[in-house]
């Protein structure tokens, strides 16, 4: 779960401080939180105020696959006292091909941020004692081909299509992203209005969470007295929430998101906080979140995290039992938040507006 970027922000000193004790030999047991936390933390420090909103969060989303990966490819290196050596180029790639669950303009929001990211790793790398990162001579064109790749790739993926089978038998992939292309004298471009009428009537495919299906709505219906009640519950529970956090760590955006699942989970399903269960935690989030939340540019990356902070603190309040079954049963709940609430701001944004930007 990722944590809120103020927390890592004020982690970085205590990490620092914590690895001039260690011996210079011998590296301390690899925490991948912690590890991915300094990173993020530091991202936002030295970028936050680079881009605007739109683009770092984006961005944002793109460093934690980033990290990840990163990991994923070198595990054995990260987890033994030996320094990885990161082949960015490799690790941004394979991210890029596992972001198949974003909307076709987060790739093309991508291309602004890709040397600047490359140079961060890099210099990170060169003070980290975990890892080294190595990146060629930064092209413009072969990324934006990768987009144009990737983009693609998910056009035919998004239909149910068999990628891997296309690629053997026809040159559909190659001929997609060549459509995607638009030409000038210096640099290729996106051809956005094609992309984007390419992609009119799909939306991206986001792997579902557990056992929607079998969710029932509790019985007697709640009253209107009794879902004022749940509100005012919830007004209450969240400033506390709030004010109990690290400073701007719960933005308005988060209350707001918690604030629908109080909301929501009543009027949907008759679920007061009391009775929310796992599967119907799930159900919400899948079938009904952004009926009862229009999520904003703001903190928006790790967002859905702090669903199972906020049921946690309501667990240390007794306003909550059995947190154990609650967290194990909603793993992908804030991945699934995330990804939904950057898909829906994305879709909103016309071509023009990508246009300026990419």
């Amino acid at each position: 779960m990722k944590q809120g970027k103020s927390a890592q922000i004020k982690k970085i000193r205590h990490t620092q401080k914590k690895q001039k004790l260690v011996s210079k030999d011998k590296l301390p047991e690899f925490n991948y939180n912690q590890f991915s936390g300094f990173l993020r933390a530091r991202y936002y420090l030295t970028h936050h105020q680079k881009y605007n909103k739109e683009v770092f969060e984006v961005a944002s989303f793109f460093l934690d696959d980033v990290i990840a990966m990163m990991v994923n490819q070198n595990f054995t290196q990260f987890t033994s006292n030996e320094r990885a050596i990161v082949k960015l180029n490799e690790v941004m790639q394979a991210a890029l091909v596992n972001s198949d669950d974003k909307d076709w303009r987060y790739f093309v929001l991508l291309v602004p941020v890709l040397y600047d990211m490359q140079q961060f790793f890099v210099k990170e790398g060169s003070v980290n004692a975990r890892f080294v990162a190595q990146a060629p001579n930064f092209d413009i064109n072969f990324w934006r081909m990768i987009m144009r790749t990737v983009m693609a790739v998910n056009f035919f993926k998004w239909q149910g299509k068999d990628v891997a089978e296309l690629m053997q038998k026809s040159n559909a992939v190659d001929d997609l992203q060549f459509k995607f292309l638009s030409e000038n004298e210096q640099d290729d471009d996106f051809n956005l209005v094609i992309i984007a009428e390419t992609f009119r009537e799909l939306t991206p495919k986001i792997k579902p969470l557990q056992a929607i299906e079998t969710v029932v709505k509790l019985e007697p219906d709640l009253n209107e007295l009794e879902i004022q009640a749940e509100l005012e519950y919830a007004d209450k529970k969240l400033l506390q929430f709030q004010e109990a956090s690290v400073k701007d760590v719960v933005s308005d955006n988060v209350v707001s998101m918690l604030y629908a699942f109080h909301e929501g989970m009543a009027k949907e399903y008759n679920a007061t906080h009391d009775l929310w269960d796992a599967k119907t935690l799930n159900a919400f989030a899948s079938e009904h979140l952004l009926d009862y939340w229009i999520p904003e540019w703001d903190n928006l990356d790790g967002i859905g995290g702090e669903v199972k902070s906020y049921l946690t603190f309501l667990s240390k309040k007794q306003a909550i039992y059995g947190l154990g079954k609650l967290l194990s049963g909603i793993t992908d709940i804030d991945r699934y938040i995330d990804v939904i609430s950057l898909n829906y701001l994305l879709q909103q944004k016309n071509v023009k507006f990508i246009e300026e930007l990419a």
